[in-house]
């Protein structure tokens, strides 16, 4: 994902108002969006984005990506049976869903 898009996702949060106020307890710091590499990316860059190194640097990787807004369903996917009726639908989550 790009910084851009991450830009146009938060700017998305901010204005459904989902996202905490500024001052706020539990407010986020801002953080510099990074690349694979560890090196901080620019806001009009197209190069992607690492969670692992944005993320990871204060938070346990390997716990956030088990979350559920990570994996959007991945982890939750439907077996066969379940799909029979509704072939169409991967799971609970948003995966496979359009």
């Amino acid at each position: 994902m790009s910084a851009r898009t991450v830009l146009k996702h938060m700017a998305w949060i901010l204005a459904a108002g989902l996202a905490v106020a500024p001052g706020a307890a539990g407010a986020h710091v801002d953080v510099p969006l990074k690349d694979a590499n560890g090196n901080a990316i620019a806001p009009d860059s197209v190069t992607p984005y690492s969670p692992r190194q944005t993320c990871g640097a204060c938070h346990s990787y390997e716990e956030i990506t088990q979350g559920y807004h990570f994996q959007q369903g991945w982890d939750e996917l439907y077996t066969e049976a379940e799909k029979e009726h509704t072939p169409w639908v991967q799971g609970p989550g948003m995966a496979g869903k359009w």
